[in-house]
């Protein structure tokens, strides 16, 4: 049980996103903040792992999970005090994890044997094999919740407001891609790039700038497909447009896919050529980022720890953690 001689005004049992940005709140605002975690890493299921890394998360979660020993906490009641049991968030949130090797299916004796020419102009493809990942493993990172932040995003503002951004670094993603009829063609983001962009042709060029140029007075209501076909655009532009600039389905409403080009147009060309950033080092880097900040106005941290309950005094609402 944690001392009484460390006086609480905020504690959680869990270290998210929202929790590291609730405690970096309430730090920075003078309230005493004790953080824990059963996990020994920070981000919880927002975390980024290197190979070998990520390889002991996966066996950690491919194994059952072990019964805890029930105990009873009532013993340690005072005269006037409750008893208050804390769920666990995530208990059953990832369990049973299976890893599996996906091969092609054409094996090497299928594949045709290329011409002089050919073998000429084609690059070779490299193999990257199991050992070489182990030993490249600390050259990136893999993250377990993959998202971009757009530029002009809510996101992105918190981290500047707070100067949170200071404990991380930042890139701006270089290129949009898109994976189409079997081939990744990379998606004109901006002026320049849909001019210098040789999948489109000079009509569809003028065509994707007049539409740009004019959703943002849109408000049609009707569905994104139906709204891009109306256009004329041709499945060229439409697949662009709709997979991945505005990044809905094909049955979202026109307004929702209006809304997200609006906000891709306008994260445009602040950090880049593209909308997006992402942290250096993964985005597990935006939890630790807020717990940093949470730790510099005193706030404490304790891994590999968990609280089971609260014993909350009813008269002055002071509580020990268990």
């Amino acid at each position: 049980m944690l001392s009484d001689s460390v006086p609480l005004c905020f504690c959680t049992n869990y270290i998210c996103l929202a929790e590291s940005v609730v405690a970096a709140a309430c730090s920075r605002v003078g309230q005493r903040v004790l953080h824990v975690d059963r996990r020994s890493y920070y981000a919880a299921n927002w975390a980024s792992f290197t190979f070998t890394g990520l390889l002991t998360w996966i066996q950690q979660h491919q194994e059952e999970p072990e019964l805890e020993e029930a105990h009873d906490w009532s013993s340690l009641l005072e005269d006037g005090e409750e008893l208050i049991y804390l769920s666990n968030p995530d208990a059953a949130s990832i369990r049973n994890l299976q890893d599996a090797h996906m091969e092609g299916e054409e094996s090497d004796a299928d594949k045709p044997h290329p011409s002089a020419a050919q073998s000429q102009s084609e690059p070779t493809r490299k193999k990257i094999s199991y050992a070489h990942l182990v030993k490249e493993g600390r050259r990136f990172n893999i993250d377990l919740v993959s998202k971009l932040m757009y530029s002009r995003g809510s996101l992105v503002d918190l981290l500047i407001k707070s100067n949170v951004s200071r404990y991380a670094e930042f890139k701006n993603v270089s290129r949009v891609l898109t994976y189409r009829h079997g081939n990744i063609e990379q998606v004109p983001c901006s002026r320049a790039d849909v001019f210098a962009s040789r999948q489109l042709s000079v009509v569809e060029k003028r065509k994707l700038m007049r539409f740009l140029t004019s959703c943002v007075e849109e408000t049609e209501q009707h569905r994104a497909l139906r709204f891009l076909r109306d256009q004329k655009l041709g499945e060229n532009l439409e697949h662009f447009l709709l997979h991945s600039i505005a990044m809905v389905t094909e049955d979202a409403p026109t307004e929702d896919g209006l809304a997200a080009t609006r906000h891709f147009l306008r994260s445009l060309g602040r950090y880049g050529n593209t909308p997006f950033l992402f942290p250096v080092y993964g985005l597990g880097e935006i939890p630790q980022c807020f717990c940093r900040m949470c730790a510099v106005f005193g706030g404490i941290y304790c891994l590999r720890h968990s609280v089971h309950c609260l014993l909350v005094d009813k008269d002055t609402n002071r509580y020990k953690c268990c």
